[in-house]
């Protein structure tokens, strides 16, 4: 099922209707504009809404939550050597967590350390990446050559692209939404 819908595309076969088409084109974009500012207000007026409610429940979550975790701590036995309780309105616990790398020292001094050590290299990634931005800066400076760039299999490429460019006026957009 093909759910895409073909528009026509105008011919166009001078310069007054190339004129013509960019008025069009100049409305178009200041109603798209128009609705797009319309739907942040809306947008911005519900998260205005529902985020100072939010905020007050995130609150008063974190503040419980706390209470909950001091009394946990302070309760071991309650636990009798599990991790958890189940209470009728849910359960509290602790989890252990994924294994992480946490430096007792800064990261350099770590890295400094695995590189002093007969094992550690096997530690230390190495990227090597291209510098595409010295290549083409050097490209543009004449340093490298077309062919020295084709030697190693680059080429520096510049496209070429088409745009309109409207001067969004309200007028062009009431013609252009009436004119519809």
């Amino acid at each position: 099922m093909n759910n895409r819908i073909k528009l026509k595309c105008p011919a166009v076969s001078s310069r007054a209707e190339m004129e013509t088409l960019v008025r069009e084109i100049a409305g178009l974009k200041l109603n798209e504009k128009t609705l797009a500012a319309g739907m942040d207000a809306e947008l911005k007026a519900v998260r205005d809404n529902y985020e100072t409610r939010l905020a007050t429940i995130t609150e008063l979550l974190a503040e419980k939550t706390a209470a909950a975790r001091a009394w946990a701590e302070a309760s071991p036995v309650e636990f009798g050597g599990r991790k958890s309780i189940e209470f009728v309105h849910g359960a509290v616990g602790f989890r252990t967590g994924t294994p992480k790398l946490k430096a007792r020292l800064k990261w350099d001094a770590v890295l400094d350390a695995l590189r002093s050590l007969r094992w550690g290299a096997t530690y230390i990634r190495v990227k090597e990446e291209i510098n595409k931005e010295q290549l083409i800066a050097d490209f543009g400076a004449r340093i490298l050559s077309e062919s020295e760039l084709h030697k190693a299999g680059a080429e520096v490429v510049r496209e070429e692209l088409f745009y309109v460019e409207p001067k969004l006026t309200p007028v062009e957009a009431r013609e252009v939404a009436q004119a519809a």
